[in-house]
């Protein structure tokens, strides 16, 4: 037992106190996570990982471009012994999470001392935006356990620069980080550079940096690129997708500028959403934190910080665990601030304030203070759980019947989740209501994707089907569609045409594989 006026340990040291708090938020992370998982996979892009279990391809997203080819492996060493997707992804997360907390309380416990490591790693295990990723998206908390890795080892190479290996050791971090999160590449590579110059400025230090970091990026660059068919084939798919993520919100992809505000305040929202249990305490600790010795320390978190932040505030933020590698930084500071509060921090009052931390944390992930913080708390994942299983568990109860035709149309259940869970059946994915007429569409069958001309007819391979039709809104004409939960379906023997909104959908005997014709409405 600890005694509670006892003393903190000194910087640096790995103590049965620290050990005991590593543990403590292990058992937290582990015990609010894996209840509140959601029973399927969440994200489209969950599913996308989901399917690289058994075929990496980028190319036909199994997962997403750039692929992110570390993890992937990762996820696929947890698979051998992990059964079940849903599974190994929450497992995955899980790890990441611990990492992290590992990670940032020996960074902050570095820049600003013991407590500010407690209170640092106490702030990010229970942020609610880093708690949602861990139950939603898992790769996504790669984001605060990469940032947290080359950071760590950056502030270690520019504060003893007379031992280069950690500069070394922070580019080859930056390489391996990459094949998680390739985004962190370039958004953390000017930290690296302003590291070496202001702890070396030595060309040969500068020089085996740079082959560190080629050696643990290079081999999964180029094992990528061979699969999906060469360096250029594989730029244009990255190029595609990034275009099409960020056209929508970003002005430098021609956004519309209420899109780029929503964005901005997004990105804003969930990445101090957690800082709110210690803003208060700034003007108290302003002097304490910015005294000669901890400017610097600062400084450097200023420079890790903005880059990642003004990436995800004016270039792309979908999500709010997409904000993890700002969270991770803003964590830091906020154990730097909440410790100033406190010349000499005992162990009771140490613990008594990550007890606040976590129980102030808690209450803003299940009731969050504002509509933008909804989208990361449990009443988001709840809503979007439920939706998800009820429409998979209709699906399932037809698929007893035969051969199934799944058409989603507008519905929020991600269409990738059907064509998961339902690899036998085709899965038809039409424009929803309002989207142009010329919208493409895209058939999903096992482990391929078609995508189809624009038009509104609709040709799939003739033969008896149930037509299942998960929608957003009940078909015009009713009487001809059973409903089951939230979806409608009907037998589908003779194969005449069948209008779904305003596409009409065909069972044509010469077609052997799927495609879509353009036609005049």
């Amino acid at each position: 037992m600890f005694q509670s006026k006892k003393a903190l340990p000194v910087e640096g040291s790995l103590c049965a106190s620290t050990l005991f708090v590593l543990a403590l938020l292990f058992i937290f992370i582990v015990a609010t996570r894996w209840p509140l998982a959601p029973r399927y996979l969440y994200y489209f892009d969950s599913a996308n990982f989901a399917l690289s279990l058994e075929h990496f391809n980028p190319a036909l997203h199994q997962p997403q471009p750039p692929g992110y080819p570390l993890y992937v492996l990762f996820i696929r060493a947890i698979h051998l012994f992990v059964g079940t997707a849903e599974k190994v992804l929450l497992i995955s997360g899980l790890l990441a999470a611990f990492a992290a907390v590992v990670l940032i309380l020996a960074l902050a416990r570095d820049l600003f001392g013991h407590a500010a490591g407690v209170l640092a790693a106490t702030l990010l295990a229970s942020d609610p935006t880093f708690w949602f990723g861990g139950i939603t998206n898992e790769i996504r908390v790669f984001l605060a356990a990469g940032v947290l890795a080359v950071a760590f080892l950056a502030w270690r190479a520019l504060t003893r620069p007379d031992h280069p290996g950690w500069l070394y050791g922070a580019y080859a971090a930056l390489g391996i980080a990459s094949g998680f999160r390739p985004e962190l590449g370039p958004l953390l590579l000017p930290l690296l550079a302003w590291i070496w110059w202001k702890s070396s400025r030595s060309l040969r230090s500068l020089a085996i940096s740079a082959a560190a970091l080629a050696a643990c990026t290079l081999p999964w660059l180029a094992a990528v690129a061979r699969i999906v068919g060469g360096p250029r084939r594989f730029f244009q798919i990255c190029t595609s997708y990034t275009d099409d993520q960020f056209s929508g919100s970003s002005l430098l992809f021609g956004a519309s500028g209420g899109a780029a505000w929503h964005m901005f305040a997004s990105a804003a929202v969930w990445t101090f959403i957690g800082a709110l249990v210690w803003l208060w305490a700034v003007p108290l600790t302003t002097r304490r934190i910015f005294t000669a010795n901890r400017r610097h320390a600062v400084h450097f978190l200023a420079s890790g910080f903005l880059p990642v932040f003004l990436f995800s505030a004016v270039i792309h933020i979908g999500d709010p665990d997409q904000a993890l590698a700002s969270v991770a930084f803003v964590s830091v500071l906020g154990g730097g601030v909440l410790a100033a509060l406190r010349l000499h921090w005992t162990t009771r009052h140490l613990y008594v304030a990550a007890a606040l931390v976590l129980a102030a944390h808690t209450i803003m992930f299940f009731h969050p203070p504002s509509h933008l913080a909804r989208a990361s708390s449990y009443k988001a994942v709840a809503a979007v759980d439920r939706v998800t299983r009820d429409a998979i568990d209709s699906v399932r109860a037809l698929s007893g019947s035969g051969p199934l035709t799944i058409v989603h149309y507008g519905s929020p259940v991600a269409s990738r989740q059907l064509s998961y869970y339902f690899p036998d059946a085709y899965v038809v994915v039409l424009p929803g209501p309002g989207h142009p007429a010329n919208s493409a569409v895209e058939v999903f069958h096992r482990h391929a994707t078609f995508a189809s001309p624009a038009g509104l007819i609709v040709e799939l391979p003739d033969g008896p089907t149930t037509l299942v039709c998960v929608r957003s809104t009940q078909p015009k004409n009713r009487a001809i569609w059973a409903k089951i939960g939230p979806v409608y379906y009907r037998k589908w023997a003779d194969r005449r045409p069948v209008t779904i909104g305003e596409y009409t959908l065909i069972g044509t005997p010469t077609v052997t594989t799927v495609s879509a014709s353009a036609s005049s409405s």
